[in-house]
């Protein structure tokens, strides 16, 4: 390499190794700018820290000013009580005082008209100084309360320079944290920049390096041309063409001292001689271009084989790989092919068919009272650990059974949501199939299950399979669940929205779609009118009940999904009870049991009817429109006329049936309480307007719980913040 290329190669790796140098001590700036954002992070949180303590002694000293408040309260009332008594002592005395007079005033006519002027100062003096006491009271109250108000509104203007500072202490932190994600954006980027230009410029030298290595190579093949010639090396061959032309000059030196005739005929044959030596140069020239360019088609040749023989190599493997990859695939289709032949495509749900066949006794249902106590007693035995629900939710539940086919269970954990779905099943003879929800669920597949027409086979989940075992003869006539536990773990409007849509639909028409296109031999049930061998029904004896958590790893629900369904928050369980034994085993009828629901619905239908007229006539409703924009929908005028009088015949009342549905749909979070664009003073009236309403609605019962306690917890968060 010569010596110029290999300085300027020093000079780039000198370059680059200054680049990294820099880099490193830009790399330190960045870390010690990393380390000053965490000490102002940290003095932040210091100051947040006596920001807090501050707002504490805040809180301590208004604490102090109304315990101060309430003593004078307290002295002002002890000082109106004590004036009455000093009255009424001095009554007393002024009465004996006339006993007296009225004694001596026939003994004493004289004495008296100036023993009564002396009375009547002394009763005017008396009522002199009881008003000056009384006014210098009032006078000190007065400057109490006037004290007390200056240091109201300076605690007041206190707190709001407290606020302007954190305030402006959270400006200032945002400004630091997006200055120092601009100089570490700015930093990172002029980083990037170098690198990359060093890595262009690391091209650059390698390309150069490999033009180098090429002419290295290049003289090594002529140095191999030379030895082959007889020459060590080009030197060599220069040497032999200095020596030729020392050996010409001699030549002509000598020709001077010779005679022409004998010079004329050296100089021929040295002629010949040069001619020949010109010629065999001009031959080893041409020898050596051509070994060149052989060395170099040879090479180029060498080249491209190797990389076609390689290529070649991989290819017979990718060739082989394919070949037993089609063979084995061929194995499985025709194994598939002599499987699948004669085999339905919903292989769990025809074998239901031939397994759940024939009928099973039921018992009927009685009365919802009757039937209410009952539940109550057999869920707490149904399973290993005792279960005591409140009556009401009893009530409440058998009244969302009537209204929706989809419940939501809501509550911490622990409270019984899964205990109580499981617990029912079994006390009324049901089924109920427990589906865990998992987080990824996306869509309907997750649910049901999914289609492979590879292999023409349906892969049936929990759910679609337990929705089937609803409409088979054995338990057509019985309550049938889904348990679908955890169920805000996914979004319910992506992986349930066919089923809740299908709910929605009127009984003859709650299809959900399987398959695109019939299958042959499918299922006994998906053959049924409406059906077309690729849909299957949802039945009537089939409910939903979902639990959910509220953390951080679980999904909100949507209004759709609120409004579709019954939704129920069960709190801590009631006080253990005696657990009495039933005598029958039988399940109840599904049967029996609507015609109780439709019952009830027929003999408490006018009440509810009359209860709903009067709530939309009432200010409760108009400042639902007016300050929250929500009104009423049929939608949930339907529910309070299939769920208030199941709520009713099951020993509830009506007030406790519509308290329950309106603090589900209207006063859950989001709807009426909280909002941040509702003011105190709304709220107030809207509990206002709804106690005086809830008289007119249910006189046994005037006082609505679910919505008055959702209220008050959203008027006593506004009161804290204001």
């Amino acid at each position: 390499m010569p010596d110029d290329m290999k300085s300027q190669f020093a000079e780039r790796l000198a370059a680059l190794d200054e680049a990294l140098s820099d880099l490193g001590s830009k790399r330190e700036d960045l870390d010690r700018l990393l380390a000053e954002a965490k000490q102002t992070e940290t003095d932040l949180a210091e100051a947040r820290a006596d920001h807090e303590q501050k707002q504490t002694q805040l809180a301590e000293r208004e604490r102090q000013l109304n315990d101060r408040e309430k003593a004078i309260e307290l002295r002002e009332l002890d000082a109106r009580n004590g004036f009455l008594e000093q009255q009424r002592d001095a009554l007393k005395t002024l009465r004996d005082e006339i006993r007296r007079l009225e004694a001596e005033r026939d003994q004493v006519i004289a004495r008296t008209e100036q023993e009564e002027r002396e009375v009547r100062e002394r009763i005017d003096a008396m009522r002199a100084a009881q008003r000056d006491a009384q006014q210098a009271d009032k006078d000190a109250l007065a400057q109490d309360r006037q004290a007390l108000e200056e240091e109201r509104q300076k605690l007041a203007l206190e707190r709001k320079h407290l606020e302007q500072a954190r305030r402006n202490e959270e400006g200032i932190k945002r400004q630091i944290r997006q200055a120092l994600e601009d100089e570490h954006k700015r930093e990172i980027d002029e980083l990037k920049r170098e690198i990359y230009q060093a890595r262009r410029n690391a091209g650059a030298d390698a390309k150069t390096i490999q033009e180098q290595r090429q002419a290295l190579e290049a003289v090594a093949d002529l140095n191999r041309l030379l030895e082959h010639h007889g020459f060590a090396d080009a030197e060599a061959l220069l040497q032999r063409f200095d020596d030729l032309r020392s050996e010409n000059r001699q030549l002509r030196e000598d020709q001077r001292h010779r005679s022409d005739d004998d010079l004329e005929a050296e100089n021929e044959a040295l002629r010949e001689r040069c001619d020949d030596y010109e010629q065999r140069l001009e031959d080893q020239a041409r020898q050596i271009n051509a070994l060149k360019n052989e060395v170099g088609t040879r090479r180029v040749s060498v080249l491209e084989k190797q990389a076609l023989e390689q290529e070649k190599r991989v290819l017979e493997q990718h060739k082989r790989a394919l070949d037993s990859a089609v063979i084995e695939l061929e194995q499985r289709l025709d194994d598939l092919t002599t499987r699948q032949q004669g085999r339905s495509a919903f292989e769990a749900l025809a074998k239901m068919d031939k397994d759940l066949v024939g009928g099973t006794p039921v018992d009927e249902v009685p009365a919802l009272d009757v039937l209410a106590q009952e539940l109550r007693q057999r869920i707490a035995g149904a399973l290993d650990a005792p279960l005591y629900y409140p009556e009401q939710v009893i009530r409440l539940f058998l009244g969302g059974l009537a209204m929706s086919q989809l419940h939501i269970l809501q509550g911490i954990s622990g409270t019984g949501k899964t205990s109580l779905a499981l617990a029912f099943a079994k006390a009324v003879g049901g089924h109920c199939t427990e589906v865990p929800v998992q987080a990824g669920w996306r869509d309907r597949d997750d649910l049901l299950g999914h289609f492979n027409a590879f292999e023409r086979r349906f892969y049936e989940r929990e759910c679609l399979q337990a929705i089937y075992r609803a409409g088979t003869e054995p338990f057509k006539d019985r309550v049938n669940i889904v348990l679908l536990d955890e169920m805000n773990l996914s979004h319910p409007e992506q992986y349930f929205a066919e089923l809740l849509s299908a709910l929605e639909m009127p009984a003859a028409r709650r299809r959900v779609v399987l398959t695109e296109s019939a299958l042959p031999d499918p299922p006994l049930l998906m053959r049924a009118d409406g059906c077309d061998g690729r849909k299957l029904a949802l039945p009537d004896n089939l409910w939903f009940i979902g639990t959910a958590n509220e953390d951080e790893t679980t999904k909100g629900f949507a209004d759709k999904t609120f409004d579709r369904a019954h939704v129920m928050e069960l709190r801590a369980k009631d006080e253990p009870f005696k657990v009495e034994q039933h005598g029958s085993s039988l399940p109840y009828s599904f049967a029996s049991l609507r015609r109780q629901f439709d019952k009830a619905q027929e003999q408490h239908c006018g009440a509810v009817e009359e209860g709903l007229r009067a709530l939309q006539k009432s200010q409760f409703t108009r400042l639902l429109k007016t300050e929250f924009g929500l009104g009423w929908g049929n939608r949930l005028e339907r529910q309070a006329l299939r769920f208030v009088p199941v709520v009713m015949a099951a020993g509830g009342s009506l007030g406790e049936g519509m308290d329950h549905l309106l603090a589900t749909r209207l006063f859950r979070a989001g709807k009426v309480t909280g909002r941040f664009d509702v003011v105190l003073d709304t709220l107030q009236n809207l509990e206002t307007a709804l106690s005086r309403v809830w008289k007119e609605i249910d006189p046994s019962n005037d006082v609505p719980v679910a919505c008055l306690e959702r209220l008050d917890l959203d008027i006593r968060r506004k009161e804290q913040q204001g």
